[in-house]
């Protein structure tokens, strides 16, 4: 800004004396800028420039006075660095021009690059007007390093141009791929002839709005109505190639007047960026004069504001804040640049219009991104990203494949890397974090190794013969129970039913019936209810355990009461003392399971057996949780096998004991055969209840199942006589040796075998002369002895046994009078 400020008088007018000068606008070269800026700093002058980017201009110790409309090259590198991330161009060359704007530039974008991931393969300077051959063995020698095809170009109008020419006189045309900065932006200079070389370039433009209302203005200057311009006369001979005197030399036609300045007119790029900085001195002038004159002082300057202070003037600059007539905000930071945050840029790609039509322009700047605040944001999103990358080998090394993560090297290597392969489970960790990641516990990698997905709920997984057995055995078991109980209840009133301890038989049924029910609901999907039914499986079988234990229990105590007082009833053998023998029995099993339920509850839960699954079980299925609470009903189980190897020489045909000692074993096989299953299966609880219904089932199989059997089948077993109690009978089957005789009260000894077979079926009551069958009570019968206390036994040789072989021996129930000492046998 060249023009003198007049001053005037008191009376506003007058001739006027020529002032210092405000500020300089321009230069737009960094270079210039510079230099301009060391000499106006000596007077304080201020200089704001439209086009210099240095970023050495913004060391406000080297160059006080300097403003600027267009942010630094700081801006610029970062928008470079994130326009080759967004194309995945990592390792690229780079060329710049070999003077202040290219040097400062490339320092930038070397910082930038750093902090960005992007790596230099290779670099070379060239003059602003660099010669071909410095060209040509510039490209050769970015050729020699074939990792990259991309190239930076930060470089002037015309080292862009020179580069292009030699591209151009290259056998391959396309070997690089160029990354333009804001020095060739959108110039039609540098790429006219060169269009399809460049076709494929990505340059940066400042943002600078189209300015309409000056193409208006501009397009009605004349010589005639311009006359304050000095230089407009010079400016419009120059442009139409005539001459404004009345005498034009030879050789130079004279101007007609008809000359416009809109034919072949293309608006200057920064041309809003110098109105800017002419509107920002004008701003300061208007600020300052506010301050020191007042805002009701009359045009001009005051006497306030003279002799002019430049310094104030410059502070006034500093502090300037408004819209240009492009609508963009103008201020400056500290050092004299736009804040960050007014820091915009286009993203250029120059496009042909017709695609090689002859008709109009063939080539055109078209805008393909835009960095604003920060962010580029790309036209056509990641798909034309693609597009423009595909087929551009700008990385040191090949990409890493699914699964596999990049360990970089270090220093001018850290673009350069290794690929290393994942755990199977694990997933390539995401930027800026390098490694893998494993999943957790139910959760897989995709297909891509990228995220972690969650794995698909199993259940009963890994188990499914034990399912199978399970539901069997339930199903199988309750069709069991149910034919039980329907024939124990139709024949309630039979001597078969009557002697089976009906009260410990139903109580037998209900436990077994809970065990198959826990099997069948550990067969389905674990839910609240099913996983509250499984947990019952202890105690029920605890209570199969106590009845068959309580009904052995009182066989045994009647054959042990027999031997010792035959004429004397044992005590507690009535149902209730029955009943409660089996709640005693069966208390410690439901003590144990009501604290492992407290302990653990039986919720669903999710467990992962392996680290990419995840099981839906129920709550407890831990081994301490299942297992603990079966060691009362095991410990039932080894009474039950103890009390049966103790009653085991009985009759056949009152011997129930047989069938029960039967059961035990059975059960204590299934539970030999549990254990190593339990520990080799993932299906633990199918197992366990497949088990538990196996034992119930084999208890009530063979506990009952022949008096099930004589009900249906046998119904004229169905007799007293057949199933007398355990309180008449003592069974015992041994050899029969002949011996001396015995008075006292012990057992009785047999001294002869009998002739006669005859079964005596009648008993004789208490204080009664004849039995039920008419026999004399008091005396023995035919195949009958008595010893001292009035006891009758019949003995039974088996058919060919000889003197000292097998006998059956059967105490019966009623006694005869006491005979004399000589009547004993």
């Amino acid at each position: 800004m060249t023009e003198g400020v007049r001053r005037r008088g008191n009376d506003g007018a007058g001739a006027g004396t020529a002032t210092p000068m405000l500020g300089v606008l321009g230069p737009g070269a960094s270079s210039a800028a510079v230099q301009v800026q060391n000499l106006l700093q000596l007077f304080s002058i201020p200089q704001i420039s439209y086009s210099a980017t240095s970023r050495e201009l913004s060391d406000r110790a080297r160059f006080s006075t300097f403003f600027r409309v267009v942010p630094s090259d700081q801006h610029q590198a970062r928008l470079l660095v994130a326009l080759l991330r967004a194309h995945n161009w990592t390792y690229v060359h780079a060329v710049y021009t070999d003077e202040s704007y290219g040097q400062s530039g490339m320092a930038a974008f070397h910082e930038e690059a750093a902090r960005g991931g992007v790596c230099v393969a290779r670099e070379e300077p060239l003059r602003a007007a660099p010669a071909p051959a410095d060209v040509d063995a510039a490209l050769d020698r970015l050729a020699a390093a074939p990792a990259t095809q991309v190239c930076v170009c930060w470089c002037e109008g015309r080292t862009a141009r020179a580069l292009l020419e030699g591209l151009s006189r290259r056998p391959a045309r396309h070997t690089l791929r160029l990354v333009g900065s804001d020095g060739w932006a959108d110039r039609r200079d540098v790429v006219a002839g060169l269009e399809r070389t460049a076709a494929d370039a990505l340059t940066l433009r400042i943002r600078s709005p189209y300015l309409n209302d000056f193409d208006a203005y501009y397009h009605k200057l004349t010589p005639s109505n311009n006359i304050r311009n000095p230089w407009f006369q010079e400016f419009w001979e120059q442009k139409f190639n005539c001459s404004l005197a009345t005498d034009p030399p030879d050789n130079v036609q004279r101007c007609t007047g008809r000359e416009s300045l809109a034919a072949s007119y293309t608006q200057e790029p920064k041309l809003a960026l110098v109105v800017r900085g002419v509107y920002a001195l004008a701003h300061a002038l208007h600020d300052m004069r506010a301050a020191a004159c007042g805002a009701t002082a009359a045009g001009g300057l005051c006497a306030a504001m003279l002799p002019f202070n430049v310094s104030l003037y410059r502070r006034h600059l500093a502090r300037v804040r408004f819209r240009a007539p492009d609508g963009g905000l103008v201020a400056f930071d500290d050092n004299g640049d736009p804040p960050p945050g007014l820091s915009e840029y286009d993203v250029m790609n120059l496009v042909s219009n017709d695609n090689g039509g002859n008709g109009g322009e063939r080539w055109r700047y078209e805008r393909v991104g835009r960095w604003r605040r920060g962010k580029l944001t790309l036209r056509g999103g990641h798909a034309a990203t693609l597009r423009r990358a595909t087929g551009v080998q700008a990385a040191c090394s090949a990409p890493c494949g699914v699964g596999q993560w990049a360990r970089v090297g270090q220093g001018r290597a850290r673009c350069c890397w290794a690929c290393v392969s994942c755990a199977p489970l694990a997933i390539t960790a995401p930027p800026p974090a390098a490694g893998c990641r494993l999943c957790p516990p139910g959760y897989r990698p995709d297909l891509r190794r990228l995220r972690c997905l969650p794995s698909p709920v199993e259940w009963g997984s890994g188990g499914r013969w034990a399912r199978s057995v399970a539901m069997t055995a339930g199903a199988s078991g309750l069709a069991a129970v149910a034919i039980s109980g329907v024939t124990f209840w139709r024949y309630r009133d039979t001597p078969v039913v009557k002697s089976a301890s009906r009260e410990l038989c139903t109580l037998l049924l209900f436990s077994a019936a809970i065990c198959h029910g826990a099997a069948l609901a550990a067969a389905i999907r674990p839910a609240a209810i099913p996983c509250a039914i499984v947990r019952l499986t202890a105690p029920a079988l605890a209570g199969v355990y106590a009845a068959i234990l309580a009904r052995t229990l009182r066989i045994a105590r009647l054959v042990a009461a027999v031997e010792k007082r035959p004429t004397t009833r044992p005590r507690l053998l009535s149902s209730r003392a029955q009943v409660w023998t089996w709640i005693g029995l069966s208390a410690p099993g439901i003590i144990t399971a009501t604290w492992s339920a407290i302990r653990w509850p039986p919720t669903t839960r999710l467990l992962h057996p392996g680290r990419a699954r995840s099981v839906l079980t129920c709550g407890g299925e831990l081994a301490a949780a299942q297992l603990i609470p079966l060691a009362p009903a095991l410990a039932l189980l080894a009474a039950c096998v103890a009390l049966a190897i103790q009653t085991r020489r009985l009759p056949h045909n009152f011997n129930e004991t047989r069938f029960v000692g039967a059961a035990a074993y059975a059960t204590c096989v299934t539970w030999v055969a549990f254990f190593p299953l339990y520990a080799a299966t993932e299906a633990r609880t199918a197992t366990l209840c497949a088990c538990v219904s196996l034992s119930a089932g084999a208890c009530v199989i063979l506990s009952l199942g022949p008096r099930v059997w004589v009900c249906i089948c046998r119904p004229a077993r169905n007799t007293r006589a057949h199933f007398l109690t355990a309180t008449s009978i003592r069974c015992h089957v041994g050899k029969y040796r002949p011996g001396k005789e015995s008075h006292n009260a012990g057992p009785i000894v047999m001294h002869r075998t009998l002739s006669s077979t005859k079964v005596q079926t009648g008993y004789c009551e208490a204080g009664s002369q004849t039995d039920t069958e008419g026999h004399v009570c008091g005396t023995c019968v035919e195949g009958e002895e008595c010893d001292v206390r009035g006891a009758c036994a019949r003995v039974t040789r088996t058919p060919g046994a000889g003197a000292a072989d097998t006998v059956l021996i059967l105490l019966l129930r009623h006694h005869h009078a006491v005979p004399a000492p000589h009547d004993i046998l």
